[in-house]
C-alpha cells in the first residue's frame, strides 16, 4: 500500500510539472525555430525608442 501511495504521488508530481512547464518548453523550442529572423526585434525596438530620452534625475555624467 505504501508503495502504490509512493507510486501515484510520483505520478501526479510528474504529470503537474509536465503541465507547469510545457508551455515554456514550447514558447523556447518554438523561438529557437522559427524565431531566427525576429530574435532581437522587441529589444532592438525598444532601445531605437528610449535612445533620444532626455535624462532625468540623478546625478549629471561628465
Amino acid at each position: 500500500m505504501g508503495f502504490f501511495i509512493l507510486e501515484l504521488s510520483l505520478l501526479g508530481i510528474l504529470i503537474i510539472g509536465l503541465t507547469a512547464f510545457s508551455a515554456v518548453i514550447v514558447q523556447f523550442s518554438g523561438e529557437r525555430l522559427f524565431g531566427r529572423k525576429t530574435k532581437n526585434h522587441y529589444s532592438s525596438q525598444s532601445h531605437s525608442i528610449q535612445s533620444n530620452w532626455k535624462q532625468v534625475g540623478g546625478k549629471p555624467q561628465t
